[in-house]
């Protein structure tokens, strides 16, 4: 997958360093950036939105156009962690569950933008500081782990809400998969070369086994059949840890394990970009840039 991604993203900074050697009237302004970001995600596990602790560092980079500084389409690469644990859950049903897990998150997105505010300015008197919307789609794989005396190990290969057992009727998922990132930014112009931009960007999943939890507790005499002597093991100990807790099982099969609801991940992030257009001569551009007091590279 992050090979797949490098290829992809190489393959659009080519193509849109190549349109900077052309004048679009000036109105087409292509940028490449990179990313600084915080990942964080809600899930079934813990049942929290935004728990502070659970931020990850994340980054990427990207590339995009801008049609009159109102319109823009930008394919972007990133690369983070997400993670929940029930020991932090507010709700002691949650508590007593004791699950958590942590997956890694590759994704590569196509997402357009619309500045609202700009549509009415013409290109050259665009302000520097700009709010836009953003929408689009993206293709990302994740691998849910959890922690087992300090050994790690990845979820789905043990079945744990019995996912393709034919008595469950529940087919395996996948762990690459489509999601919907919606979200809104802000760009300021830092001079006639550089643009800073901060986003949220919150993804909508189709999915809700990002954290490998999604439905009820399943017999543990189906790991049995299904899974080889080691795997089954582990599948029973992980199924439900609330005997970590309590010394026994208390969680019955077919009780309830998830809330069915499909799961997310969002990110704060942190965008530098540079400009690749010709218009950095512009009068207009100019006057602009020295009225908001900015330097000129």
């Amino acid at each position: 997958m992050k090979k797949q991604l490098t290829a992809t993203f190489l393959l659009l900074s080519i193509g849109i360093a190549g349109s900077g050697q052309y004048d679009y009237s000036k109105e087409l302004v292509g940028e490449l950036g990179i990313s600084l970001n915080a990942m964080n995600c809600n899930t079934d596990v813990e049942g929290k939105i935004a728990d502070p602790k659970n931020f990850k560092p994340s980054g990427g980079v990207y590339a995009g156009v801008l049609f009159r500084q109102s319109l823009g389409l930008r394919l972007e690469a990133t690369l983070g962690t997400v993670t929940a644990t029930d020991t932090r859950a507010s709700k002691r049903t949650l508590k007593r569950r004791n699950l958590d897990f942590t997956s890694s998150i590759s994704e590569l997105s196509l997402l357009a933008e619309v500045h609202p505010l700009n549509i009415l300015h013409n290109a050259d008197n665009a302000p520097a500081l700009s709010l836009y919307l953003l929408g689009g789609v993206s293709y990302f794989a994740f691998n849910p782990k959890t922690q087992l005396k300090h050994r790690w190990i990845y979820l789905q290969p043990l079945h744990t809400e019995g996912e393709g057992f034919p008595e469950t009727g529940r087919p395996d998922y996948k762990l690459s998969q489509i999601n919907f990132p919606v979200g809104s930014g802000l760009q300021y112009k830092l001079s006639e070369r550089f643009v800073l931009r901060g986003e949220v960007i919150y993804r909508l999943l189709s999915t809700d086994y990002l954290d490998d939890v999604s439905t009820n507790y399943v017999h543990p005499s189906l790991f049995d059949q299904y899974l080889s002597t080691n795997d089954a093991a582990l599948a029973r100990k992980l199924a439900d840890r609330s005997v970590e807790l309590s010394g026994v099982p208390a969680n019955k099969p077919g009780t309830k394990r998830g809330s069915l609801n499909k799961d997310a991940y969002y990110s704060v992030d942190i965008k530098l970009g540079m400009t690749l257009d010709g218009s950095r001569g512009s009068i207009n551009a100019r006057r602009t840039r020295k009225t908001i007091g900015c330097y000129m590279f």
